[in-house]
């Protein structure tokens, strides 16, 4: 087959030729059109129900609204874990599918399951309605709206009704999530004399209002030849049409509602609150599209974010912190530059020992049109440009030469050799069908090596799978250039004229002397080699162990953020107070631009964050304009976070910050979970865990997810006493609800603008218990009684937030790692909490966030390589026929592989998904040389030629593409290993395992393999050499 295509290509040169033209050209259209990102689409398929009943506690949230909705969920077809937060008034149940499945297949089974439960939730509840699509992975781009002097109102009123609503509309955003700032709202503030006095009950109060907010129709009426439509109008659309309405007539004379309540424009009671450098602002967050292009979106944000600020009153500003195409160009600038110096590289390498410019030139032509062919398959398969795919295509830039390296280095040696004059078509045709089969089976055992990554699952899957689909396609079209192209365009190479005398190249004949000597020395001190090889590989064993584990290698994104959290009886009002005071510290920093503060959680988001958990969103000066590195800079802050009292606090970067909120639901690099059904025992032991955690070494901002201690005024109603006065619970119920969380009855449209109307009573019912107790309550006879003789009102605790998971409370303690491993922190850990901490029955406790995520990564990348092994080893034996030389060859993949451990613990880099993937790399490409090596061995063999002789023969021919291809693919790699830009760390790992690798392999390949080689024909005859000989 590859005979058959070399002889297509050498008949159709100028087809050969047009179609690399069109290619390029594809590959450009193509670049220009791709999606860019720093990281592929991440988003897990989650569905966030959220629930609503004002004022509701949590254990009855929990008990009456999540429980139902946790049950009906769980067991549903490709769902994987069922989580929950139930606080106060709010109930958020998450539900996670299989990674594969659609996100908008997986909405449809959640909605078709709501509609069952809708009916069963309590009275007050609202309907459980889906949060957006896009999860907090679709947060790209965050600003805050801020004005110096200008009432909190008015700001929130614009970022609400002028900003957000017109972002909605720009191509490619999704939700617009606004916090801070004050709510405008119409408060009507009842009067409990004047109630009492015109007889008139809360709940006519509210009817009132409500029933008086409408516009309606009166149908059609016709007149002569014309139609008419009834309209009418009554809604409310001012504070005034509020005071006039309606509720009653007493003694023909109407009660309105100002005569009952004081009418007021004020602001909704504050549960957030946010700050930029210690002023007020209005965070504003946007969201993109599930699968959107993040460039085009953030670039569209902007743009409309320079024509309406404009449009804005004078004092408003609008100060982006968070913008993450800055990483996404930074990465992919930096990785651009790492592919072209690791190109120069290679052509420099491939001039230096062909000393032929023409065919240096055509083998250096691979890499640009490969990557180009890689970037069409791209477009068409819907795989995004990331780092991960660019990272890819930039590990590969070394193996994309390599095999042209060796196909024209045996077309030029064919050249040299040719005594007759032979036409360059001929040779170019004879020296392409010598060695084209063997490169054709080394690329088809790296695609087999690379190919299971794409069954990757998980998040690991979604991270790396465009790694090596870029990486597999790239390597494709570097076998369909190395056999039609290549081939062609050295057919155009003047050939050797006859009688003609090729100039030495001096530089391949001084290297092949110092090889030839050192090979002879070798085979003199066997034992010797042996040694090495032995020792190497015990070091490579011996090393493995030290190694330290993680998922990800770190990534600078040039921003951060730190998560606070205060005492859980924090009011608001203290948290924003000392929140400030954070913010100023963080912004005297000199590496730092800007500093966001979000408290509490705005109304629209689905993730609950009570008024005590602050988040500050850290914008840094470029990384090369920094003295100080993330982890330096973490640790300075968190000396000044150390000296304010009553603080827990977490540093992460903001995309693994929200990656891992998105697996675990909290935040954090490890998240240990404690299951149990109480509240009490979980809070005790949590906090045994966390006492024996914070003794082991590496642990950093370690805290506990406070739920429990918040401070409550319990009342709890007398029925006996109730009864006999004649008062319903209900009628209690909705008197304490409204006089003291106020209920929204109506909503005022004015413009496009909506205002809540909010009925309750004065702020003097609202101060403690004593007030609380003397409240008063109206029986049917008018007789008003004191809340206090008809209830008990007491002080007691609550539970804050209640978190479960799969139907069972749970606790989470998080920290991060610094200055060890994950995986070695963690064991540790599980053998200290076993033997300090005894946990009662039915109460146990599991390791999440990304240690979950690395573990089963791990598991698949080990599966994965027992099968490529048995993939290899097929290719291996239909290509030599000889099981002898495909076991010989095999043992390229151990000593390739040590090196690489060596190489990544003399560097200091960890075990991680990056370094595994480098590993899977080594086990198809170390093995490249060797078969070219064995078959040039075999064809010496079977012309007559000696074994010993054969095998030094062999070695010396194929000494400077096997020597010029291990080069060039460690230096194809080493601006990746030493380069420090953006997006540099995610690579590093794999470009040290395999200069690591290769360097190991050209000692063994080179002087060890030989040996071997010859150490195993001794053995007797070969069945291979027979078979070759009859296809010949």
């Amino acid at each position: 087959m590859i005979h058959a295509i070399i002889d297509w290509a050498l008949r159709n040169r100028l087809l050969v030729i047009l179609l690399t033209v069109l290619i390029t050209v594809g590959g450009v259209i193509s670049y220009q059109q791709l999606p860019k990102d720093i990281y592929p689409d991440l988003n897990a398929p989650l569905v966030n129900i959220i629930t609503t009943c004002p004022g509701m506690a949590a254990e009855d949230v929990e008990r009456m609204i999540t429980f139902p909705l946790e049950s009906l969920m769980h067991g549903t077809p490709h769902v994987v874990r069922v989580r929950s937060e139930s606080t106060t008034g709010e109930s958020v149940v998450t539900v996670e599918f299989d990674w594969g499945i659609d996100i908008y297949l997986a909405r449809q089974i959640v909605a078709g399951k709501l509609d069952i439960v809708a009916n069963q939730l309590p009275a007050g509840a609202s309907q459980p309605v889906m949060g957006p699509v896009s999860s907090r992975m679709g947060e790209i781009f965050e600003f805050a709206v801020t004005g110096n002097g200008v009432d909190p109102l008015d700001l929130r009123g614009v970022t609400d009704w002028t900003i957000r609503y017109r972002l909605l509309g720009i191509e490619g955003v999704s939700f617009i999530v606004n916090l801070g700032g004050f709510t405008r709202q119409y408060q009507v503030f009842l009067k409990p004399d004047m109630l009492h006095h015109y007889g008139v009950t809360i709940g006519e109060v509210k009817e009132a209002i409500e029933k008086s907010n409408c516009n309606f129709s009166g149908g059609v009426i016709t007149k002569k030849n014309q139609e008419f439509l009834i309209k009418g109008i009554g809604r409310i659309e001012s504070m005034e049409h509020i005071e006039s309405t309606v509720i009653t007539s007493r003694n023909n004379v109407p009660v309105f509602v100002k005569d009952v309540a004081d009418v007021k424009e004020g602001a909704r009671f504050p549960r957030e609150n946010a700050g930029l450098n210690g002023a007020d602002a209005v965070s504003v967050v946007v969201q993109k599209q599930y699968g959107g292009d993040t460039l085009s979106t953030i670039s569209n944000v902007k743009k409309f974010l320079s024509e309406i600020v404009r449009d804005l009153p004078e004092k408003f500003k609008i100060v982006p912190y968070y913008d993450q195409s800055k990483l996404i160009i930074s990465s992919l600038r930096h990785l651009g530059i790492a592919m072209l110096e690791g190109g120069l590289l290679v052509l420099l390498v491939i001039m230096l020992f062909l000393a032929n410019f023409r065919a240096s030139m055509v083998a250096a032509l691979t890499i640009p049109v490969s990557v180009l062919l890689s970037l069409i398959f791209m477009h068409a398969a819907g795989v995004s440009l990331t780092v991960m795919a660019l990272g890819g295509l930039a590990v590969g830039v070394g193996k994309m030469a390599s095999g042209s390296v060796i196909l024209v280095e045996n077309i030029v040696r064919a050249f040299h050799a040719d005594t007759k004059g032979t036409s360059s078509l001929e040779v170019s045709s004879l020296a392409s069908k010598e060695i084209g089969p063997y490169l054709f089976s080394a690329n088809l055992i790296i695609i087999l090596v690379f190919l299971p990554l794409l069954g990757l699952e998980g998040i690991a899957g979604r991270m790396f799978r465009p790694t090596a689909f870029a990486l597999i396609v790239a390597l494709f079209g570097a076998l369909i250039i190395n056999i039609t192209l290549q081939p062609v365009l050295m057919s155009f190479c003047p050939g050797k004229r006859e009688g003609s005398v090729d100039k030495p190249n001096r530089v391949v004949e001084f290297a092949t002397r110092i090889y030839s000597l050192l090979l002879n020395k070798a085979f003199l001190n066997k034992k010797l080699m042996a040694i090495v090889s032995v020792s190497i590989l015990a070091v490579g064993i011996l090393s493995y162990p030290r190694l330290g584990s993680e998922f990800v290698p770190f990534l600078d994104e040039g921003s951060m953020i730190a998560s606070t959290v205060m005492l859980p009886e924090t009011s608001i009002q203290e948290s924003v107070r000392i929140g400030k005071k954070i913010e100023m510290i963080f912004s005297s920093f000199p590496e730092v631009v800007h500093v966001c503060r979000t408290t509490g959680s705005a109304e629209e988001s689905e993730h609950v964050h009570p008024v005590n958990h602050s988040h500050y969103i850290i914008d840094l000066k470029p990384r090369e304009s920094r003295d100080r590195g993330y982890q330096e800079l973490t640790e300075a802050m968190r000396r000044e976070l150390e000296k304010i009292p009553g603080i827990v606090y977490i540093f992460e970067q903001p995309i693994a910050n929200k990656m891992s909120e998105m697996l675990t639901g909290a935040e954090g690099q490890i998240a240990l979970k404690l299951f149990g059904s109480d509240l009490e025992i979980l809070n005790a032991k949590v906090h045994e865990i966390e006492d024996v955690m914070s003794g082991i070494p590496g642990v950093a901002d370690l805290q506990i997810e406070e739920t429990t201690g918040i401070p409550q005024i319990i009342i709890r109603l007398k029925r006996e006493l109730l009864a006999r006065y004649g008062i319903k619970v209900g009628d209690v119920a909705e008197m304490i609800e409204t006089a003291l969380n106020g209920v929204e009855v109506a909503d005022v449209w004015e413009g496009n603008r909506i205002t809540s109307v909010l009925v309750r009573f004065p702020e003097q019912y609202r101060q403690d218990s004593t007030t609380i107790q003397n409240m008063l309550v109206e029986t049917p006879s008018g007789q008003r009684i004191p809340l206090s003789q008809l209830a008990i009102v007491d002080k007691g605790e609550g539970p804050q937030t209640i978190f479960r998971e799969n139907l069972t409370r749970r606790k989470i303690l998080i920290c991060n790692v610094i200055g060890r491993d994950v995986v070695g922190f963690v064991e540790e850990a599980k053998e200290k909490i076993a033997s300090s901490v005894q946990l009662p029955q039915g109460y146990y406790f599991t390791f999440g966030g990304q240690f979950e995520s690395q573990q089963r990564t791990n598991r698949q990348l080990m599966w994965m390589m027992f099968v490529v092994a048995l993939a290899v080893m097929v290719v291996l034996f239909a290509s030599l026929h000889s099981f002898r030389q495909s076991v010989l060859l095999l043992l390229n993949v151990p000593m390739t592989v040590a090196g690489g451990v060596i190489a990544l613990l003399v560097t200091g880099q960890t075990l991680n998904v990056s370094s595994l993937i480098g590993f899977i790399a080594l086990f198809g490409i170390a093995l490249q040389n060797g078969i070219v090596l064995v078959g040039t061995i075999n064809d010496l063999r079977r012309n007559g030629v000696a074994i010993h002789d054969a095998v030094i023969q062999g070695a010396i021919d194929r000494f400077r593409p096997i020597f010029m291809t291990e080069l060039i693919l460690i230096l194809g790699v080493l601006p990746l290993a030493l380069g420090s830009g953006a997006g540099s760390e995610i690579h590093r790992p794999l470009a040290i395992v395999y200069i690591g690798g290769f360097l190991v392999a050209i000692f063994f390949v080179q002087i060890v393999f030989p040996i071997l080689y010859e150490w195993m024909a001794s053995w007797g005859p070969e069945r291979f050499l027979a078979v070759k000989a009859k296809n010949h």
